[in-house]
């Protein structure tokens, strides 16, 4: 692999495409960041989405658009992006607070004392809006006093700052707001980060996806043996429409390519990719690629996207 292999890689990987829901998502993130300099009112928000549907990228992206500034006296932090620590617990939460804001010892203190100290730092760094990545990981703590307490200190913590917050995690985060009432009233305004708006513009939506982020590399795509309608198709089962599993089977399908000296990247390579980089199980007609495969959604048990998340959290789609 020479260098021209691994900057479309780079170029691929840092491709952003803006579908409906992520850009619903962006605007409102912006929209309540400008209510609140205008106004000082601080409007929360809940973002949901499967893994892989975009929410870290969506953070990230956020922030970049409202970087830190480094001043002679101070740093100036607009927005705060927070990843929320695996199994959370109050002291591992607002450490990771007081990291991102620059903090040399976030671990010393007690939880009040580190609290107190995240609330005057990012005051003083001129934090205007936090997002919390990972949400999820607070309702992981387990037994519900132990959600419950966790999700008490963000609620003092978010009225003690007063800048709004956007929280984003898998759909079981919802059973977080559940379990405390206080910062459930907190977040009533929630989107769902998903390609798909409607059923019937699954295989559409997904194909323009791929197609989309497939501009970044210098192969083109071949669809032969299939139109490129049932291509479409194939595609939405193999990557359920999620943007990274996208990006997964278009970095192992132009690798594959690469390596074979091929001029484009063709359905063999996609169906190599998919056993390689999503499913090693995903194997003949269990391969959306395959011509046997049943087209169904591959979200049984052990298949790569098992449902059981939380009963109706995602958009419903077509069972076929």
């Amino acid at each position: 692999m020479n260098l021209p292999f691994f900057d479309a890689i780079k170029q691929l990987q840092d491709e952003c495409l803006m579908f409906p829901a992520f850009e619903t998502a962006y605007q409102q993130i912006e929209a309540n960041l400008n209510l609140f300099r205008a106004t000082g009112v601080a409007q929360n928000l809940l973002i949901l989405g499967e893994s892989g549907a975009g929410k870290t990228s969506l953070a990230t992206i956020f922030t970049r658009e409202y970087p830190k500034v480094s001043l002679p006296e101070r740093d100036l932090i607009p927005v705060l992006h927070v990843t929320v620590p695996a199994a959370a617990t109050i002291a591992g939460t607002v450490e990771a607070v007081l990291a991102q804001l620059g903090d040399h010892h976030p671990e010393k203190g007690t939880v009040s004392v580190k609290t107190a100290r995240a609330v005057k730092i990012a005051r003083a760094c001129g934090v205007e809006m936090l997002l919390f990545d990972e949400a999820q990981h607070i309702q992981d703590r387990g037994r519900a006093h132990s959600q419950y307490f966790v999700g008490d200190w963000l609620k003092s913590f978010m009225d003690a700052l007063g800048a709004p917050v956007t929280l984003l995690g898998l759909p079981r985060t919802q059973v977080l707001l559940q379990v405390n009432e206080q910062l459930r009233r907190r977040f009533t305004h929630r989107l769902f980060l998903s390609v798909q708006q409607r059923a019937e513009a699954d295989e559409a939506d997904s194909l323009r996806l791929f197609t989309s982020l497939a501009n970044a590399l210098p192969l083109p795509l071949d669809p032969r043996p299939y139109e490129w309608g049932e291509l479409a198709k194939r595609l939405h089962f193999a990557t359920d429409g999620r943007v990274a599993y996208v990006k997964k089977i278009l970095v192992g399908s132009y690798s594959n390519a690469v390596s074979e000296a091929c001029t484009s990247i063709t359905v063999s390579d996609l169906s190599r990719a998919f056993s390689t980089t999503i499913w090693p199980s995903g194997v003949g007609a269990l391969n959306p690629f395959h011509p046997s495969f049943p087209f169904r959604p591959l979200d049984r048990a052990g298949e790569p996207f098992q449902t059981g998340e939380m009963s109706g959290s995602s958009p419903s789609r077509r069972r076929q």
